[in-house]
């Protein structure tokens, strides 16, 4: 497979291992009724302020593996030296970064190398983040549109490449550039693993059919037809006596009692032989359901419903032009004719005013994504300033955009990750769609700029208390979230354990290290961390002391296992022994994993 090289790239391959461990310390939760408080939410959501790629190694512990979907969208690298959102990487913080771990300022990186550099490791960590399932998507823009897709291509995999959105971003386009007018930005998407990935879903049709609930063939059956079953026989009102028989062609029911119609249901429950093709279970639940009734000719039949997932087409067109202009066309015919219909003429401008109504972003049509289009960047601007009252940021992503891509992937609960959180439009989207399909979607977003809590989590706090536009009140989401700040490294500058951060979180570093498993804190049992796959994990630690593994330190052992993984600072127990008892002993910190 092709791969990109760039000055820079062997610094930045494996650096997403080197980054240091920092623990996320709570600064505050935040509910919708409550508003601030100093305790956990443990609600799910989380807004982390600090360097993305440290937050994300961070992340690891709880969620490797277990985010559903990612959305990011980075720098895309304009090489305008005006720092802006979406624009370069001469960032301080990213200079800083470069220069510590690529090399000092006399290397000779372009702002290409620069970029790479930056985005490298974090997409290893997004990588390792994603469940099995899970799905990515990156917005980007033409300066760096293909060197984006060679990494992704080596990070992910060219398997797991899924396809190229381009996005209709602006109403009107740029005349900056005088060689052309920009209106697009590509979307890129890669799954985990392309054979579990679902495929991303632009539109769902029912489609009603019917099924006999009758085989000619099978063997011959009584089954009880529960009463209120619906008819469309051509007699609403109708009776039909007990050993009747109904027959036609190669198939015939018996009645085995008094078959009643009233009012085009049955009246009774009424016992009937045939040659069934369903269990009286079955036919019980399809009768509960609705779904089965009766023929013109007194058959049963039942009816079924065929969910048929559209897949997403790659252009994501602000609005649905033709959908816009076909309404038009059909109202000024209305309003042409002698005697226009006045409920005509108003549905077709409700029907208008919901495809370019940008203050109401949950107003998602879920069933059919195409349905209203995508949004455009100044829809994610007029949101924002209605939300502030006034213009805070640069370049917001519309809601109608992130919420469309989420709900494509039909991932109703889960982790939604967005590391480059900006102005917290994920989070924003997230909650929406909960609103509108009742999912169960947690958020989690990163920023490392100094508006993380001024203006990422202060818009996820307005839009879900509710807020006001002009003389409109905007119903509030009802969201709650943690608040984090990026705390101290769990190994100091010797790689010894770093005692500062807390003994809970030492122990928690630990499980997860061996277990890539979530940690709970056991309720009893000095030194126990717990218990999986019949391995059991014993971390013998105290911060004034030296510990030893011997065996006075064995009567400490509780929980019994087929293997035992035990740390201590040193070891006394013979080897034979330890063989022959199933225990491995780690030094500290030696053996201490680092990922």
């Amino acid at each position: 497979m092709p791969t990109l090289n760039w000055i820079g790239k062997d610094k930045v391959v494996s650096h997403h291992q080197d980054v240091p461990y920092r623990v996320l310390e709570h600064k505050y939760g935040f509910t919708a009724d409550k508003g601030e408080q100093t305790e956990s939410t443990k609600s799910g959501n989380k807004i982390i302020h600090g360097d993305n790629l440290e937050a994300l190694k961070s992340l690891l512990p709880e969620y490797e593996g277990k985010v559903k979907c990612v959305y990011i969208d980075p720098p895309y690298n304009t090489g305008e030296e005006k720092w802006t959102y979406n624009d370069n990487v001469n960032h301080p913080k990213i200079k800083k970064w470069i220069g510590e771990i690529v090399g000092d300022d006399e290397l000779d990186l372009t702002r290409h190398d620069k970029w790479l550099c930056m985005m490298y490791p974090r997409l290893k960590l997004l990588s390792k983040l994603l469940d099995t399932d899970g799905v990515i998507f990156i917005s980007i823009d033409d300066n760096e549109n293909s060197r984006l897709k060679l990494i992704c291509d080596e990070i992910f995999g060219q398997k797991s490449f899924v396809t190229t959105l381009v996005w209709e971003k602006k109403k009107k386009g740029t005349h900056l550039d005088k060689k052309r007018i920009s209106i697009k930005e590509y979307i890129y998407v890669y799954c985990k693993n392309r054979q579990v990935f679902n495929g991303l879903v632009g539109e769902v049709k029912s489609k009603k059919e019917t099924y006999p609930c009758i085989n000619p063939g099978n063997k011959r059956a009584t089954r009880i037809i529960p009463a209120g079953t619906k008819s469309t026989y051509r007699e609403q009102n109708y009776n039909l006596s007990n050993g009747s028989k109904i027959s036609a062609g190669n198939m015939f029911l018996e009645l085995k009692g008094d078959l009643i119609l009233e009012n085009g249901r049955l009246k009774n429950d009424v016992e009937i032989e045939a040659e069934w093709r369903y269990s009286q279970e079955n036919i019980s639940l399809y009768a509960e359901k609705d779904e089965l009734y009766f023929t013109r000719d007194l058959y049963l039949r039942r009816e079924v419903y065929d969910t048929r997932y559209k897949k997403l087409k790659d252009l994501l067109q602000r609005v649905e032009y033709g959908t816009i202009n076909d309404l038009k066309d059909e109202m000024i015919k209305e309003l042409e004719k002698e005697e226009p219909d006045t409920k005509i003429i108003l549905e077709l401008k409700n029907q208008i005013s919901s495809l370019e109504d940008v203050h109401h972003f949950d107003n998602v049509d879920i069933s059919n994504l195409n349905n209203t289009g995508w949004g455009s960047n100044e829809d994610g601007d007029e949101e924002l300033r209605n939300i502030f009252g006034e213009k805070v940021f640069d370049f917001p992503k519309p809601t109608k955009l992130i919420s469309k891509l989420l709900a494509s992937t039909l991932f109703k609960d889960g982790i939604f990750l967005d590391s480059f959180a900006g102005s917290g439009t994920t989070g924003n989207s997230v909650l929406a769609l909960n609103k509108i399909d009742g999912g169960n979607r947690k958020f989690i977003l990163i920023e490392m700029e100094e508006y993380a809590n001024k203006i990422t989590a202060e818009r996820i706090k307005k839009v879900s208390k509710g807020y006001q536009i002009n003389d409109s009140t905007i119903e509030g989401l009802e969201g709650n979230f943690d608040f984090y700040e990026l705390g101290l490294p769990l190994f100091d500058e010797n790689q010894n354990l770093n005692e500062e951060v807390g003994l809970p979180k030492i122990r928690e570093y630990i499980w997860f290290s061996e277990t890539r498993t979530s940690f709970t804190e056991p309720n009893a049992e000095n030194y126990f961390l717990g218990k999986k796959e019949e391995s059991a994990y014993y971390f013998i630690y105290e911060k004034d002391r030296l510990t030893t593994l011997d065996f006075d330190a064995l009567e400490l052992i509780k929980t019994r296992g087929e293997q035992y993984i035990i740390y201590a600072d040193n070891c006394l127990l013979p080897r034979e022994f330890m063989a022959k008892k199933n225990i491995i002993f780690k030094k500290i910190p030696r053996d201490i994993t680092r990922f």
